[in-house]
This record gives structure tokens, sequence and C-alpha cells, in this order.
């Protein structure tokens, strides 16, 4: 006799490339993510890093899981010296994982806990990107040490996610461009990856599955990031080679996205099912695709329901996606 799998657990089959029903799909409910409070910095003034933000143009259509509604308008120091005497948040502080769960059914649902900006990406909002691009290799002592505080910071927040009962984590962090990397793969190994090991090391001493996302033309990273422990990557699939990855790293990555923003802005119905379906046949075989837009934006409804009637129609296994 056959057990119906739930879509949690034909998820974490797919995470595990072992034997899921289908391909998950964004809509189905099997995944969702949640984030502490001041995960999200505000529409405008200051946060608790002391980073002034302003509101992002009218016309930039958010959707209701979009990570940002602002940018960085404001520094807090010109040098990476200066960040010694700033106070950074607490991860910590009472109240920030209050609710965190409210209304989730964790037995059918993979619950992701969302970081807030990455290492280098807090880095550059407290600098301006200049200047820490610049810090990097001017200040390299004081901008290490800034960015193992701010390591630090993220270590917390994956305690508390992982102490409220969420199921995974979702860090962020840009270093690409779409031409390819906007700093130097050596030095990024020797400045962000030591931090950034230590906070995926939080998640995967509890056996706790980590999402990354980095945009741009990043594959020269990703190989040091799958041996630091994650497990599934949110990458730019107009930018990234995402078959060549799979091909090339196997059962060891998996894929949280695989449909352009693009197609899905502006796309018909027809051409969404055709990016699904292209989808499949490079990032899907034997599990390892969580299908979904690459961005969470607003889309129109209709390309968003053929992504899931796509995934429905073509996403049992064993693929056929021809």
């Amino acid at each position: 006799m056959t057990t119906e799998l739930t879509a949690k657990e034909n998820l974490l089959r797919a995470l595990r490339h072992n034997a899921p029903h289908h391909v998950p799909y964004d809509g189905e409910g099997a995944w969702r993510i949640v984030d502490h409070f001041r995960r999200k910095p505000p529409r405008e003034g200051a946060d608790e890093w002391g980073v002034v933000w302003a509101p992002l143009p009218a016309g930039y259509r958010t959707g209701s899981d979009e990570p940002l509604e602002s940018y960085p308008a404001g520094i807090v120091a010109e040098r990476a010296a200066r960040l010694d005497l700033t106070t950074f948040p607490d991860g910590r502080a009472p109240g920030l994982f209050d609710g965190v769960l409210d209304g989730h059914d964790p037995a059918t649902t993979l619950t992701i806990g969302r970081h807030g900006a990455g290492p280098l990406d807090r880095l550059c909002a407290l600098l301006g990107m200049p200047g820490a691009l610049a810090a990097m290799l001017a200040e390299p002592e004081a901008t290490h040490a800034a960015l193992e505080r701010i390591a630090d910071y993220h270590i917390e927040i994956a305690k508390g996610y992982l102490a409220a009962g969420v199921d995974a984590g979702f860090l962020a962090d840009d270093y690409a461009g779409q031409e390819g990397p906007y700093l130097r793969p050596a030095v990024w190994r020797r400045m962000i990856l030591p931090g950034l090991s230590r906070i995926i090391a939080v998640y995967r001493g509890a056996g706790a599955p980590v999402f990354f996302h980095t945009c741009g033309r990043a594959e020269a990273f990703i190989g040091d990031l799958i041996e630091s422990g994650v497990t599934v990557f949110n990458l730019q699939t107009g930018a990234c080679d995402l078959g060549a990855l799979k091909a090339k790293y196997g059962p060891r990555i998996s894929f949280f996205g695989g449909v352009g923003n693009a197609v899905m802005q502006f796309g018909r119905p027809d051409e969404v099912e055709a990016a699904v379906r292209r989808a499949m046949a490079a990032l899907g075989a034997g599990g390892g695709l969580l299908l979904a837009p690459d961005q969470p934006l607003e889309y129109p409804s209709e390309n968003m329901q053929a992504l899931a009637e796509a995934a429905r129609r073509h996403g049992r296994y064993p693929l056929r996606t021809e």
C-alpha cells in the first residue's frame, strides 16, 4: 500500500534528491518564507544599524514576499575603522521571533527563516558600495573585523529561528553582476567566506537546509558555498548556466527558482509554460528543483497560474519535458 506524500515530505525528498513524486512549485503550499521582526528595513528613515533608507520608485511593483521596499540612501561611516565605534543591533533582542510561526502547520509546510542583508551587502549599506569594496583592500583588518561582527549578528538570528521552530534558513548576499564577479573570488574567500561559513554552520549543525540567494553571474562562488554547507541556491536564471552547475555538482546542489523574472513579468502564459519545461529539463532530473520565479516580485496572476498549471502538468517524476 502506497502512502501519499504531503507537499512538505515531497519537497524534502526533492532537496535530498531522494525519489520525489513531483517537482515542488510556488503556490503548492510546500514552503513558506518567514521574517523575524525588523528583518526588512524601513521604507524611509534610519534602521537599527544607522543606515538611512529611502522608498523605491513608485513604479517598482513589489510582491507580498519582496525582501526590500527601499534602498540605502545614507551611509554610517566613511571608513571601516570607524565601524569599531558603531553599535550593531543585537540578534538576541527580545521579541525578534515572536509570532514567526503564526498560522503555520509545521507538519505540512517547510518554514524558511529569511535573514536580512548578508555580510557584504550589509557592509555596502554601512560604507556605501565603493567604500566597502575599497575598504577590503585598503583596511583589511578593520574590514574583516566588521564583517565578523556582522556574521556574529546573523549567527544569533540563525539560532533564534531554530529555537522558534523554523525548519531552514535563507541567506542573501550579492557578489556578481551580469558579466561576472565584481570582487575577486580570492578576496571574497579571505574576507567574507569565513564569517559566512560560521552562519551556515549553525543551520547545518541542526540538520537544517540552507537557502542562499546571490544575483548576477556568480558561478565562481558556488563550489565554495557548497563546501561551506549551502544546500539550495536561488540564482539568476538569465545570468548563470544553471544546467551546467547541476551537471557539475549533481546531487550536492538544489535550486529554488528556475523561471526568470522577465518571462514572468512580461511573457504570455504559453511562454511561462515553456520556461517551466526548460527549468525542469535543465534542473529537475532526480530532484533538486523547487520551481518558482527567480525573485518575489508582483507578477500577472495569469502567469503565476500558468506556472502552477505547467508544474502540475509536466512535473511528475519521471519527468518528460521534451
